[in-house]
């Protein structure tokens, strides 16, 4: 008894005090950061937040709720919260951010718990403890999750949720599905969608996806399926369609948010107005870190200038302040705009959407800079070791939802990492796995000499 307990403490307790204790390291290197741009309307978006909104309240349902919740619930609790987004909302500066340290505290300890599960869900895939560790090791090292431990923004309640999800349909796939693991996995989707919305769309397919992988390839029952799919649903049930009945009952819109569809589908759509060979040379200008010197050095400068955030006559530029203003300028509601955006600027042109949709998923994948791409190098021998230990269609089930989310946001945005750090899991995977492989090639020569 006592051996098989110390073997339970060994394989997950220990494991989530490196995660804890590291995870706060990470934090306190990192400091607190004041709350800026994106940051500061979820500091307005706090102070107003209601389920039942008020009839003054006028920002609209352009966010989620949880994050904002979030926060309002914090300043309920600790006076120093609310002192500190109070002051902060009213933008006169001299602000006190250690008072956001309870926030914080709360971050750190879901990134914590976000590195443990990519520990666990290497595990429950691979059976492998060794294996398991250096994965979750690896993405303690890459460090981008913690980067978001003391900034005021959705990505740890985002990431958090999914990354749960993925870990419970780890441990459906390859260690037992039961029907309280769907709903473990609908409830970690669910927190997701109320950060963002974005999300819902994985939803939709796995709608479809979860009957379909038990009934072709466990050869399950329709009975046993529909239930364990209802399951699955039943937090979006509770959760999610409540939230999109009250907007439509106070705001006329059917969503979880409204008005940010428009915002940032001008901004991708400017991007198709590149050349062919400027497109070409964006998988080269985008890639992490060398990518837009070394294009300086292979390019004549109208080959790629365009490609840049900062340059004044970029598609960037264009998209967030010409296309958007033309577009908002055309039609009223949301609802016109994304129209016109779709019949006007996409469908006409869908192979090159879909063509500049696979350059900014690449860009969109280089998470973490060099550890990213490494990541991209290691994925196919990787994936290829990791089908040899959990078969072929669980690895295909379980990356699904990161490369549906990576290939989603490249389609309607202009897809920077930020959007996919939880790739950070799937690389770590593939770069021990590839390690793995490379070892035990070149220690038969090691050994001889």
């Amino acid at each position: 008894m006592a051996i098989f307990v110390t073997k339970k403490i060994n394989l997950y307790l220990l494991p989530l005090i490196l995660c804890c204790l590291i995870a706060f390291v990470q934090a306190m290197k990192i400091g607190y950061q004041e709350p800026v741009a994106d940051a500061l309307g979820y500091v307005d978006r706090a102070i107003n937040f209601a389920f039942l909104p008020l009839a003054e309240t006028s920002n609209g349902i352009i966010v989620a709720p949880l994050y904002p919740g979030f926060l309002s619930f914090m300043m309920s609790i600790d006076p120093g919260v609310e002192q500190a987004i109070q002051c902060y909302a009213a933008r006169e500066g001299g602000c006190d951010v250690s008072g956001l340290a309870s926030v914080y505290t709360v971050q750190t300890v879901l990134i914590a718990l976000e590195t443990y599960f990519c520990y666990l869900a290497a595990l429950f895939l691979t059976k492998r403890f060794w294996l398991s560790l250096s994965v979750m090791i690896l993405v303690l090292i890459a460090g981008r999750m913690s980067e978001y431990t003391t900034w005021l923004i959705t990505e740890t309640w985002a990431f958090f949720g999914f990354i749960s999800f993925i870990t419970c349909l780890a441990y459906a796939l390859k260690v037992k599905d039961h029907f309280i693991v769907f709903g473990l996995m609908g409830l970690g989707l669910c927190i997701a969608v109320l950060t963002r919305p974005s999300f819902l769309y994985l939803v939709y397919f796995l709608i479809l996806g979860i009957p379909c992988y038990w009934l072709f390839v466990k050869k399950e029952g329709a009975k046993e399926i529909l239930f364990k799919t209802g399951v699955f649903l039943l937090p979006f049930i509770l959760f999610v369609i409540p939230w999109m009945f009250r907007n439509y009952s106070y705001h006329g819109v059917f969503g979880v948010s409204a008005g940010y569809g428009p915002y940032i589908l001008s901004e991708r759509v400017a991007y198709n107005m590149m050349s062919w060979t400027e497109y070409a040379v964006s998988f080269i200008y985008w890639l992490p870190d060398f990518g837009d010197s070394l294009s300086k050095s292979l390019f004549p400068a109208e080959l790629y200038q365009k490609l840049d955030f900062g340059y004044p006559e970029g598609y960037y530029k264009y998209g967030n302040s010409v296309m958007r203003a033309e577009i908002y300028e055309q039609a009223a509601t949301e609802k016109e705009r994304i129209s016109l955006l779709l019949n006007g600027y996409i469908l006409p042109d869908i192979v090159k959407h879909i063509m500049v949709t696979l350059s900014l998923s690449l860009r969109g994948m280089w998470v973490a800079k060099y550890f990213g791409l490494i990541g991209v190098l290691a994925l196919i021998p990787g994936f290829i070791q990791l089908k040899k230990i959990a078969g072929t269609a669980p690895v295909m089930f379980f990356a699904f939802p990161f490369f549906f989310m990576v290939g989603f946001n490249a389609f309607v945005s202009v897809s920077i990492p930020r959007y996919n750090v939880p790739l950070v899991m799937i690389y770590a995977i593939a770069i021990v796995l590839t390690a793995c492989s490379i070892w035990k090639l070149v220690q038969p020569f090691l050994v001889r000499r």
